[in-house]
């Protein structure tokens, strides 16, 4: 079966990042300069309903320019987003960009602000040659602050001269991607779009010219790099460049991160081809929550086990310790809302309902599908409680059981996450922590399915959990 690691093959191993296109001194200098210009910043925005269409310079966007246009007049839904010379090249088509961003640091981005527009606003990272900021005087223009981990030869990197001389509230930072496509990415993340389209975004080509020169671009633009045969693990072969090559591979790494925003690829081409693949592998095989075979090992394990003192230890018997922070929240919106309930899903020995206090209209229920008599289909809660159970969710089942705890929750929800390996383990040998991932895997998972109000890395009982307090995205 294909990997994240294998959906694009049979290319030597494409570069990660390489040197920079200046040198790490002119590099933080430029920053110092840009930082001290009388510019408003880029700010984190709150999600919103608008689509961001990104215009990439990829062979495949000419054949798209009347479906740009349409949506660059609908203003109540789309707005459209371009980097350097796209910026130029659908301003001759009569298309007039929303938003051009600039982070490429080398001189060579004058040439793309050489026809600037007034109804175009234009987000120029930090880090860029301080001439394209002057050649933009006078325009809608915004600071965007690149944070890349550079550093000169004292020690000083962009993330330092940026926070010394700003507070964190202050702007936003634009973190990842070598390539405008995948900057689009956490760029979208920042202002709050949640869905973006992308045409042009090809990381190949398709035609040569007169001279027998690929052809990158839906303009004239010329690159100079080695020619390489990209295969997909269905068969299709691409011709792209060890730099292309690595962009396919990196948005799927940038798609993952950010779950919560859909992408959708216009056109045939290796990006978009590599993403009809991951999507097919996503799709849930099946609609359980648990599997038949992983339902009876969790049975046996809830039966308990006696130690060598002949003490009973019971599986998930340890919800107790989350008494004080469940009945603060549930008194808190008790007092606000009258009557509600609340939910622990997954709730096992069922031990915090047992150390919760008695709460003036509050009513428990408790879930989970190993124990018979508390298997049932939980009812939607006001207030749902999920402690030390999904790291033990087979990965299969891992998307399911999310959108089951989406389900539930009416109102809120508390979510406390083992970020380690179990004591314990199966009767068949495995970890009983059978979903062991990064926060900001977890944090993609829970953001595509509800607002994040508060999360935070907390260690107890010796190990490492990721804590989150949840809010619905349409209260109930």
């Amino acid at each position: 079966m294909a990997t994240q690691e294998t959906l694009v093959g049979e290319w030597a191993p494409p570069p990660e990042g390489g040197s920079l296109p200046i040198t790490n001194e002119d590099y933080i200098n430029q920053v110092r300069m840009n930082c001290r210009l009388n510019l408003p910043n880029v700010v984190l925005a709150s999600e919103h309903g608008l689509i961001m269409v990104m215009v990439c310079g990829g062979p495949t966007s000419k054949l798209f320019l009347e479906d740009i246009r349409k949506k660059s007049q609908d203003k109540e839904k789309y707005r459209i987003f371009c980097s350097n010379k796209t910026h130029d090249w659908l301003i001759e088509n009569g298309i007039i960009p929303d938003y051009h961003f600039i982070i490429d640091p080398k001189k060579s981005m004058l040439d793309y602000v050489t026809k600037p527009h007034k109804d175009v606003e234009y987000l120029v990272g930090s880090c860029c040659y301080p001439e394209v900021f002057k050649a933009l005087q006078g325009y809608n223009v915004k600071r965007l602050m690149v944070y890349s981990g550079i550093e000169d030869q004292d020690g000083m990197s962009d993330m330092k001269v940026i926070s010394a001389l700003f507070h964190k509230d202050e702007y936003a930072a634009l973190e990842g991607g070598t390539m405008a496509g995948l900057r689009a990415m956490p760029l979208a993340n920042i202002l709050g779009y949640t869905t973006v389209e992308f045409y042009g975004f090809d990381s190949c080509f398709f035609n040569y010219d007169k001279d027998g020169k690929p052809i990158y671009y839906s303009y004239d633009k010329k690159r100079l790099e080695n020619i390489m045969e990209c295969k997909t693990d269905d068969g299709r072969v691409f011709e792209s460049t060890p730099i292309f090559a690595s962009q396919a591979r990196q948005y799927i790494k940038w798609k993952r991160r950010f779950e919560w925003i859909k992408f959708i690829i216009h056109g045939d081409s290796l990006t978009a081809h590599i993403d009809k693949i991951d999507e097919a592998l996503l799709k849930p095989k099946h609609n359980s929550l648990i599997t038949n075979y992983m339902l009876q090992l969790n049975k046996e394990m809830h039966k308990g086990f006696k130690d060598s003192n002949g003490k009973l230890h019971m599986f998930g018997s340890v919800g107790h310790e989350y008494a004080g922070e469940v009945s603060l929240l549930a008194g808190q919106f008790a007092k606000k809302y009258g009557e509600i309930t609340l939910l622990d899903y997954g709730c096992g020995a069922g031990t915090l309902k047992h150390a919760l206090p008695n709460i003036t209209g509050v009513k428990i229920n408790e879930y989970d599908p190993c124990i018979d008599e508390k298997s049932a289909t939980p009812e939607p809660a006001d207030i749902v409680v999920c402690t030390d159970v999904l790291e033990h969710i087979e990965p299969e089942c891992m998307d399911n059981v999310l959108d089951d705890l989406k389900r539930v929750t009416k109102k809120t929800a508390l979510v406390s996450i083992c970020l380690t390996e179990a004591a314990k383990f199966y009767a068949d040998g495995r970890n009983c922590h059978l979903s062991i991932l990064p926060i900001d895997i977890w944090y993609s998972k829970l953001r595509k399915r509800f607002h994040i109000v508060e999360s935070g890395k907390r260690k107890m009982r010796m190990h490492e959990y990721y804590v989150c307090v949840l809010q619905a995205k349409e209260i109930r």
